[in-house]
């Protein structure tokens, strides 16, 4: 007996249940497509989260070194918040004067640097303070009756770029002689040599003076600190974008808990600083 075209009514029902184990096949491959694009579009929010952030460089040890690659407690901590909080670094090296330029176009999003440095107008965000430094003021051993208060008798040796806040309003009216150098280490080289002993100083962050003489004898035997000239945090710069503000957030946020950590602890001992 035929029923609506079909055989016997076991035809019937054996075709209606493979017609439904198509559809369900169907859905249930269309469900898959769909579950593998979700998965897909989320995969893809996780990996985008693990933000690339350009990070504006200058060697100045012990807080940022180069040895083959870039190290210094500056950069053992930020790697550590970067791994945490899945951030991917780019290291720039740049001149002190480019780094600035760069984080005011919004090219970088952060960089080394103390508020009482500063001498930009562009609101930016501020990490509170890794480290405070006492920069003191540097001779040649041989200089004698070094007084600080007659400075158009002396010649100031710089770094390019760098601003030196005690000694702007002399050098903004001609009162002080300037010449600059790449780095700490070509000032504290001609500071030794001892061409313009007499007269010749400069300012440096006391750590990094230390840093510099224990790698180099000549400098422990040659030069000497003549008084602290000033007392600044060493911080970091965060730009104005959104991105550069959440970085600043999350670094503090970081910062706060982990100065209070041993962790904290040995990376200034690695690098011969002290707690404070």
């Amino acid at each position: 007996m035929e029923i609506g075209g079909y055989q016997s009514y076991l035809d019937y029902y054996l075709i209606k249940v493979e017609e439904v184990a198509l559809i369900s096949f169907v859905k249930v491959g269309y469900f898959c497509t769909c579950l593998c694009t979700l998965l897909a579009v989320v995969s893809g929010r996780v990996a985008s989260s693990e933000e690339h952030i350009n990070f504006a460089i200058q060697y100045y040890p012990p807080f940022i070194i180069e040895h083959g690659a870039e190290q210094g407690l500056i950069i053992d901590v930020f790697k550590l918040f970067a791994a945490q909080y899945r951030y991917k670094i780019n290291y720039l090296l740049y001149p002190e004067r480019r780094s600035s330029v760069e984080i005011e176009k919004g090219t970088v999003e952060v960089r080394m640097e103390s508020e009482l440095w500063y001498r930009g107008i562009t609101p930016m965000c501020w990490s509170e303070p890794l480290y405070v430094i006492e920069d003191v003021i540097v001779t040649h051993k041989q200089a004698e009756q070094f007084d600080m208060t007659d400075v158009k008798s002396h010649l100031f040796l710089g770094r390019f770029g760098y601003t030196y806040p005690q000694l702007e309003p002399y050098l903004e009216h001609d009162q002080l002689q300037r010449k600059d150098y790449y780095s700490e280490h070509d000032v504290l080289s001609v500071l030794a040599g001892g061409g313009h002993k007499a007269i010749a100083f400069t300012i440096i962050g006391r750590p990094t003076l230390r840093w510099y003489q224990l790698q180099h004898a000549h400098f422990d035997e040659k030069l000497v600190i003549q008084g602290i000239s000033d007392v600044a945090p060493l911080q970091l710069q965060f730009g104005y974008s959104q991105k550069a503000k959440t970085l600043c957030n999350d670094f503090n946020h970081f910062l706060t808990d982990f100065k209070k950590t041993e962790q904290f602890k040995k990376i200034l001992l690695k690098y011969g600083l002290k707690g404070q």
